[in-house]
């Protein structure tokens, strides 16, 4: 792992592979979690994290620092760097929080000047550029599986193979379809999507690394291009950019790869979306925290039938005096599956999906009325008629 300034790092690392339990283990990992619990979630400033890494080297300037944890005088041990000289190793886990005192604390006054001058564009992608990070099959194999990130939703599943064409018919006899997207996935990863509505043809095409990682995403309209979106990954976190919109979006990573906050920041209008997540003993997600800038807007809360589902059964929002604004419920039986939506206590929509095998399905949406509103058929294209 290299690091270089000004990001500073508080890394807890264990030079042998055995990680019995004996009594300086378990008072390492004790002394560890009471500094991590200060840092909720990693940043471009501050990396504070247990890592099973055996070489870092620490950059600043033109000057190199390298600690090699084989060689450490002890099996535990607790590695600073302020991000302007030398990392230091702490052996005395006593000490580890005395020790990190002074970075935790320049850090949490470097975060209260920047909250005062808002978002600057050139500070934060410096920043980032600081940190170079080469992601591994280990890192990418965690994200793809653990990140609720939905462009990784259809990898995880890992079986789309092939075209897919959906089609939405709307109107009163549902009979022309108002929008046709064909989607083409290879083993799970989407590569490309064309989306025709309302006579404007929408293109997207995926572009990842060698580890099935998403590198890019370009789209095109009319055949012109339109904006970029790209990906770039750090030891705990995922930063999403458009340059073109001048926004970054910012997914803080766990030490599970699950994303614990996402910072949506728009430098022109100065404002940033946020949300917080928070996941059960199961790690399954449980709530979402949402807001802008600093305000909270709603809070989301998950339910599931049981321990080991992987998805959520309903869900419900509450606005920031704490009121129930909406609700989800959905019920399986066999291939079909029904989600209702409530609004202020009244239902508002209804989709009923019923799956067809190979994932192709037919959704149906009904309104308030029970009145069918659209319709979307998904098929898969035969490999005959791919060519």
């Amino acid at each position: 792992m290299e690091i270089g300034a000004p990001t500073q790092a508080i890394l807890f690392v264990t030079k042998e592979s055995d990680k019995s339990t004996d009594f300086a283990m378990r008072l390492h990992d004790q002394k560890a979690n009471e500094i991590i619990r200060q840092v909720p979630y990693n940043t471009t400033k501050l990396l504070a994290s247990k890592t099973d890494a055996q070489k870092f080297t620490f950059v600043v300037n033109k000057r190199k620092w390298i600690v090699d944890v084989p060689t450490l005088k002890q099996r535990n041990a607790m590695i600073l760097f302020d991000g302007q000289s030398r990392p230091k190793v702490i052996y005395d886990s006593q000490s580890y929080l005395q020790a990190a005192k002074s970075i935790l604390t320049t850090t949490k006054q470097t975060s209260a000047a920047q909250k005062v001058l808002k978002y600057d564009a050139k500070l934060f992608f410096d920043s980032i550029a600081a940190i170079p990070f080469k992601p591994s099959k280990q890192y990418a194999t965690a994200i793809i599986s653990r990140s609720n990130l939905p462009i990784y939703s259809t990898q995880k599943k890992g079986k789309y193979d092939g075209t897919y064409i959906s089609q939405t018919f709307t109107g009163e006899n549902l009979e022309k379809p108002g929008g046709i997207m064909t989607t083409v996935y290879q083993q799970g990863k989407e590569l490309s999507t064309n989306n025709l509505s309302n006579g404007i043809n929408f293109y997207t095409k995926y572009f990842y690394n060698k580890w099935g990682l998403i590198d890019s995403i370009q789209q095109l309209q009319n055949s012109k291009w339109s904006s970029s979106t790209i990906y770039q990954y750090l030891p705990h976190a995922i930063l999403i950019t458009d340059p073109e919109q001048r926004s970054a979006s910012i997914h803080h990573l766990n030490d599970h790869y699950q994303v614990v906050r996402e910072e949506s920041i728009h430098f022109v209008y100065q404002r940033m979306h946020w949300v917080d997540y928070r996941y059960n003993e199961n790690e399954q997600l449980i709530e979402e925290v949402s807001g802008l800038n600093d305000a909270i807007e709603n809070r989301r809360l998950y339910y599931y039938d049981n321990p080991k589902a992987n998805n959520f059964s309903s869900w419900q929002v509450f606005d920031a005096t704490g009121k129930l604004t909406a609700e989800s419920k959905m019920a399986v039986q066999g291939n079909e599956t029904t989600y209702l939506f409530y609004r202020d206590g009244t239902l508002e929509l209804k989709i009923v999906s019923k799956e067809r095998g190979d994932y192709q399905y037919e959704s149906t949406v009904f309104d308030k009325q029970n009145k069918i509103t659209s319709k979307t058929i998904q098929t898969k294209k035969s490999s005959s008629n791919s060519q």
